[in-house]
């Protein structure tokens, strides 16, 4: 094979802690067609002094004069990558050493526009992994149409992995359909998957967890969730059925969570309540439900 067939897209932000690990995670991969992109978003730690003391020649570095987010940096890097596929990787977390080339053997033969995989989540305040079922998220991708249509998929696409940073991108799809990250500092998964999921033609999945993403090392910034929540689901209505009321579920779900981890924020509570005015959303006065989505937080990580 000649060519870069991947562009490995690594976004950084002051994760001098964990930076080192996650790029050599790349370059110890046992395949090597691909071209590496480091976004450095204006650190103010030694995060970009890491990466420049790291010598190789598939790592191409950009330095942003000023924080702008994750969304401007990612963009920064689809416009700048070479792969025939793209494939984000938070600074924060790393990837199995075999991954590329199961992803290459996948996509050489199935031609995807969008390739799944599975991953397992590190929680490193309590020092220990959790696997999630890839079986169970390959069936309900099995059964996603292509051209995706709205009202027979709706109650699949919510049991797929949203997550940016766990699925292959082919390139030329993303540019064809201007596929670009909103200019969100917080959610912005959303809707860019939404989209990613109408305009798709194919999908494909690896069986094996090869992502690792890492959890519980992290305080919420409180006033990024209120302002830029509201605004991912608000553009990611735009995707969805006209009728129907399994997005203002899950969206109530999304929403009961960061309400239990802002201490039930106002002005979050009060988007919630008219967002999804039909759903049962926490709010200080109801122990009882505050309770019960604790209670969800510590058992599964996620409500």
């Amino acid at each position: 094979m000649k060519g870069t067939f991947f562009s490995i897209v690594i976004t950084a932000y002051n994760c001098e802690k964990y930076i080192e690990k996650c790029i050599f995670s790349v370059l110890n991969q046992n395949f090597g067609e691909y071209e590496l992109i480091i976004i450095d978003d204006c650190s103010s730690d030694y995060t970009l002094k890491i990466i420049e003391n790291i010598k190789d020649n598939r790592i191409k570095i950009f330095s942003l004069p000023q924080n702008q987010g994750v969304s401007n940096a990612r963009n920064t890097a689809i416009k700048a990558s070479k792969g025939e596929y793209i494939f984000f990787l938070d600074c924060d977390d790393y990837i199995e050493n075999n991954l590329l080339k199961e992803a290459y053997n996948e996509l050489s033969s199935s031609k995807a526009d969008v390739l799944f995989c599975p991953y397992f989540v590190f929680w490193e305040n309590k020092n220990k992994y959790k696997f999630s079922n890839p079986q169970y998220r390959m069936d309900k991708i099995k059964k996603m149409s292509c051209p995706f249509n709205k009202k027979d998929a709706e109650n699949i696409i919510y049991e797929t992995n949203y997550e940016v940073c766990t699925k292959f991108y082919k390139r030329s799809f993303l540019l064809d359909n201007n596929i670009y990250f909103k200019p969100l500092l917080f959610a912005e998964d959303l809707p860019f998957y939404w989209e990613i999921i109408q305009k798709a033609q194919k999908f494909s999945y690896l069986k094996k967890q090869y992502y690792c993403y890492r959890k519980g090392h992290k305080c919420p910034d409180v006033q990024k969730i209120v302002e830029y929540l509201p605004q991912a689901l608000e553009i990611s209505r735009e995707y969805m059925p006209k009728e129907g009321g399994i997005f203002y579920k899950k969206s109530a779900k999304m929403l009961n969570f960061w309400l239990i981890k802002t201490n039930c924020n106002e002005q979050l509570y009060n988007f919630a309540r008219n967002f999804c005015p039909e759903c049962e959303i926490i709010n200080i006065n109801s122990p009882f439900l505050r309770l019960k989505y604790k209670i969800l937080l510590k058992l599964f990580g996620k409500i």
